[in-house]
């Protein structure tokens, strides 16, 4: 697949849990439009863009975006409809609690809400044994080292400068940077030079990973300004929920705990969107940018919400934003055919 060298395409999805969904659907139907517009059944998410970047879920998703076919290396295993279509069907299970754990847990107050070994299957049964640096495209996937302090992006680039001491298992990386405190335990990981890291959700910095991405962007392609950027940033959701005055003026820490970790992640996503949109605003390529927030409608917006009627509710979400917003897809396939960013043939 050929990169046209004038436009460099930047895909970015917010973290949001069982809330994937959204961003899932939404990349299910572009892949199936830009499929149609090419008339190539076999092209993918990953043959479109240059760079996938991820947060907690969607670091999870990137991942599998990225995820090579043992039959052909240089191919995506999945399509954007199977992935979708894993969000539906392994849902439930990673935001499940048996008796049991509720009881040892003491229903989130003395461990984490949830276990993490449904995760860590989910993980490394649809990735496997691949390590980032067989991924299929560069990619930024964000956590956050709490033993050294600092933010950690996960990215193929990392293992071309550091070697095995930046080469992670996929599975290991899904599995730390939707390591959310309070849902899940921290994530304790090996890289390939069998050195540690001790790591937790990327969205504690970086919900909305695009100014992240568009950095590391910076670092592949230190040539390229602003005008060479097209960026597609996806949201998992738009949450409205109001905290009344009456009610917060009362709480204490532990009523705050919920709504502030809510209150932080929104507050983080829309704070990059406004800086991302000044940023291509001043470099003169407003339409370079694109952000896809739906709203959630009925859709519960709790992170862990994963009972069945909220997974179709936020399939809802997603599909009513489709209806309402075929030119955003038009654009964005018009972008990729006049930018002819896609070979013929895969």
């Amino acid at each position: 697949m050929d990169i046209n060298p004038e436009i460099v395409h930047l895909l970015t999805l917010d973290g949001g849990g069982i809330r994937g969904i959204i961003p899932a659907s939404i990349l299910a139907h572009l892949e199936e439009q830009l499929q149609s517009a090419f008339n190539n059944p076999q092209l993918r998410i990953a043959d479109c863009f240059d760079l996938i970047g991820g947060t907690s879920t969607g670091g999870i998703l990137t991942c599998l975006y990225l995820t090579p076919d043992e039959t052909d290396p240089a191919r995506p295993k999945y399509s954007a409809a199977q992935i979708r279509d894993f969000y539906k069907e392994y849902g439930s299970k990673l935001f499940h609690k048996s008796l049991w754990y509720k009881i040892i847990s003491g229903l989130g107050v003395f461990k984490s809400r949830y276990s993490e070994e449904a995760l860590c299957e989910f993980a490394h049964k649809l990735m496997g044994d691949t390590y980032i640096s067989s991924v299929i495209k560069d990619c930024l996937i964000t956590s956050y080292d709490m033993s050294m302090r600092k933010a950690l992006f996960f990215t193929k680039h990392n293992v071309n400068k550091y070697g095995s001491a930046a080469d992670y298992l996929l599975a290991d990386i899904a599995r730390a940077t939707s390591a959310a405190p309070t849902y899940f335990s921290p994530a304790r990981i090996f890289a390939k030079d069998n050195t540690s890291r001790h790591l937790v959700d990327g969205g504690v910095f970086a919900n909305n990973p695009s100014m992240c991405a568009y950095v590391e962007g910076m670092k592949l392609w230190p040539e390229k300004s602003i005008k060479n950027y097209c960026m597609i940033s996806i949201g998992t959701g738009k949450v409205t929920h109001p905290y009344d005055w009456e009610k917060t003026h009362k709480f204490g820490y532990l009523q705050w705990l919920q709504p502030i970790i809510d209150v932080l992640s929104s507050s983080v996503g829309e704070t990059v969107d406004f800086q991302m949109k000044q940023l291509f605003n001043a470099g003169g390529v407003a339409n370079n940018y694109i952000r896809m927030e739906p709203s959630l409608l009925s859709a519960d917006p709790r992170m862990d919400n994963a009972s069945l009627k909220n997974i179709a509710a936020l399939e809802n979400a997603a599909r009513c934003y489709i209806e309402n917003n075929e030119d955003v897809f038009e654009r964005i396939v018009d972008s990729m055919k006049n930018a002819q960013c896609l070979k013929s043939e895969c």
